[in-house]
């Protein structure tokens, strides 16, 4: 059985995980952050990057990496409202529109901020796992009343006020399910007629799943969030670890059918494999992003006996390029634009 991996927590969770243990205690209140906290921006491909056993924020500009102004270790980056998970002073926080506050559970996985940056989420264990969801801008927890079990932690920000997860209902139904936080509505978004979901990941405009039949048939499956309609991509790949939509082009890193790990681009309901011999090894599991030219931003490294990682860029000219210097590990932000 293929393992598919969410690339984001996975890779952070062994930056961060022996700090995120330790949460908040009860006593940590919120706090108006300094000026300097809110003044960071970043842009799409801003990486963490290892020195000297430290992880530094380095931010991405016109094809050229650069220190960051700032000392924290941010995990997850909110384009249009500047808000951001980082970690300060070895505690975890969430900072919004010039508030922040910490997230006092220990042990939580696949931590999310929404569009907008005016929820996190995350998963506890409560006796089986258990989704959390808290609102920016108060703190507080918010309680959704779902009739559905999440299946693992396949979830992710429909949109700004809406999740999205796989699972099953109280009444049988296999599908993918959306939340109206403001509304508290659960709708029905897909029904799965065979097999489970393996993949998850919602964008500004789609949500993207990969399909596992009953005869182990891999289905990557697109719905457009206006139209509703669903459609298939592509039966054609063997692992998936990351994907990214760029107007009407669609890249992943992961294995084609009867290929090897690599950066690919779907064509024609078939995956194209993007990346040979420079460089010789794509990390298909440090995921993707796109600069403001198209250019597919991606981690690998230059020799098979390397172990020093580059960032890369694929251009729309199909050339590869190497944008960084060399470092022992590389792991890009979640970010959202």
């Amino acid at each position: 059985m293929m393992s598919f991996k969410r690339w984001y927590l996975s890779i952070l969770a062994f930056i961060v995980f022996p700090l995120l243990i330790l949460g908040c205690s009860s006593s940590v209140k919120d706090e108006k952050v300094p000026n300097a906290a809110e003044d960071i921006k970043l842009n799409s491909g801003a990486v963490l990057k290892s020195e000297d056993g430290n992880y530094k924020v380095y931010n991405y500009d016109n094809g050229q990496y650069n220190l960051a102004n700032t000392d924290n270790v941010i995990l997850a980056y909110d384009k249009n409202s500047s808000s951001y998970i980082c970690i300060q002073n070895e505690k975890p926080f969430v900072i919004h529109n010039g508030q922040r506050f910490c997230i006092k559970d220990e042990g939580y996985s696949e931590l999310k901020l929404s569009p907008e940056g005016g929820y996190i989420s995350y998963f506890v264990d409560d006796n089986g796992l258990k989704l959390k969801i808290f609102k920016t801008s108060d703190n507080n927890q918010v309680e959704i009343k779902s009739e559905v079990s999440i299946s693992g932690t396949l979830y992710d920000w429909y949109d700004s006020d809406t999740l999205v997860y796989y699972g099953v209902s109280n009444d049988g139904i296999n599908g993918l399910f959306t939340y109206n936080i403001k509304e508290g509505q659960e709708k029905l978004l897909y029904k799965v007629k065979e097999g489970y979901l393996a993949y998850l990941k919602g964008t500004n405009d789609n949500v993207l799943f990969l399909q596992l039949t009953l005869d182990n048939n891999r289905q990557l499956m697109m719905i457009d969030k206006k139209t509703k309609d669903t459609k298939m991509l592509t039966d054609k790949i063997q692992e998936l670890s990351d994907i990214i939509v760029n107007k009407d082009k669609i890249y992943f890193t992961g294995k084609a059918l009867n290929n090897v790990n690599s950066l690919y681009e779907i064509k024609d309901n078939k995956p194209k494999r993007l990346v040979f011999d420079f460089p010789a090894k794509v990390d298909t599991k440090k995921g993707l992003a796109i600069d403001k030219n198209g250019s597919v931003l991606f981690v690998g490294v230059s020799g098979e006996d390397s172990s020093d990682e580059e960032i890369y860029a694929y251009s729309q000219d199909g050339s590869v390029s190497s944008i960084s210097k060399k470092s022992v590990d590389y792991v890009f932000l979640n970010y959202r634009n």
